[in-house]
């Protein structure tokens, strides 16, 4: 059993954004003029990896993302839980978590039962999204506000579940021993994979663990937000590498809200700059093909990775069509042993201020 946490703050991807820049945040509008429709060439060395800010046709024209990852791809969830009891002054989080085949991997023609569950120790879990379940998949009725059950199996695929954890309220004489002042964790436990997660890793957490030899794994993935906070959401999709003297390899994939509601798709390109450094660039577009930003940021390699399977960390910005920074991004990729194999899985932070 492998397992790699990423903890990527926002200003980590601040940070690494000025270095690829090498500029403040004004826009710079012959730049950003000169981008508006300019032709898209693949290249490592442009400040903007060769895209442009034009709309594109909806998912890219891509037959890949509006197949496995369009609008319903997943499955809203009216959870019925009682929340009048939680406090909205405090931190919310959100946990997206998918299990079973996240790279596609061709090796995995077995079935894996991952019925099971999720609790937290002080928190309310209300259900999302349910992602990718299949017509026998299904949530358990619910025995608690504290926990929520499920059967699935995956195959060739994965499934997963998006849930906010919701901080119950606390009276201003509670005693630090109360059970409101408790600290937060939550304990994933299904046949294959049982593993409880603490409140400081609930913060901002980007962790894949391996379950068995075929590649079968769990991903977590967390967003916090206090009141006031800006929007923010996940990213999923494939991290594939490919044969060329250009580029070491292409993602694409869906931009979702922080409660799985889908907004749109991404792709791009990484590899190695003239300068040796690993960068990625990428344009990420509404539903109907509306240019919403531009990426670009910096990726690493694992040491324990292998040839065939490897795993690394991204980080980075995404811009406007002025050319402004908008946000922040970082998460987890892997790859795996087919053409098609291999993930993302990640945050988007907004800067709103």
């Amino acid at each position: 059993m492998k397992t790699r946490t990423f903890l990527n703050l926002l200003s980590i991807s601040l940070l690494a954004a000025w270095v690829l820049t090498g500029c403040d945040n004004a826009a710079d509008t012959d730049t950003a003029n000169d981008l508006a429709s300019r032709t898209q060439t693949v290249d490592l060395d442009d400040p903007y990896g060769g895209f442009n800010t034009a709309d594109e046709k909806p998912y890219f024209g891509d037959a890949m993302l509006a197949d496995e990852y369009a609008a319903g791809s997943d499955v809203a969830v009216d959870d019925d839980v009682d929340t009048t009891r939680t406090d909205p002054r405090r931190a919310r989080r959100f946990l997206m978590i998918t299990w079973g085949n996240l790279r596609a991997d061709s090796l995995i023609d077995f079935s894996t039962d991952w019925s099971g569950g999720l609790c937290a120790d002080n928190a309310v879990v209300v259900v999302k999204r349910l992602i990718r379940f299949d017509p026998l998949d299904h949530l358990l009725p619910r025995t608690s506000r504290e926990c929520v059950e499920w059967v699935s199996h995956t195959r060739p695929h994965f499934d997963g579940i998006l849930v906010e954890l919701l901080p119950p309220r606390c009276d201003s004489l509670a005693t630090p021993d109360a059970p409101c002042a408790r600290p937060l964790s939550v304990t994933f436990k299904t046949g294959p994979l049982t593993v409880t997660i603490d409140e400081n890793e609930l913060k901002d957490l980007h962790r894949v663990v391996t379950v068995d030899d075929a590649g079968n794994a769990v991903a977590f993935n967390t967003i916090m937000r206090m009141p006031g906070d800006c929007p923010s959401g996940f990213l999923a999709g494939r991290w594939l590498p490919v044969e060329s003297d250009r580029i070491d390899g292409r993602f694409r994939g869906q931009w979702v809200s922080e409660s799985g509601l889908h907004m749109g798709y991404l792709h791009g390109i990484y590899g190695l700059n003239r300068r040796g450094d690993p960068v990625f660039f990428g344009k990420w577009i509404d539903e109907n093909g509306r240019f919403e930003g531009l990426l670009k940021g910096r990726y690493g390699l694992l040491p324990a990775s292998s040839t065939s399977r490897a795993e690394g960390w991204f980080d980075g910005m995404w811009f406007s069509r002025e050319l402004a920074v908008r946000g922040g991004l970082a998460g987890a990729w892997g790859t795996g042993d087919g053409d098609e194999a291999g993930y993302f899985r990640g945050r988007w932070i907004a800067r709103c201020r």
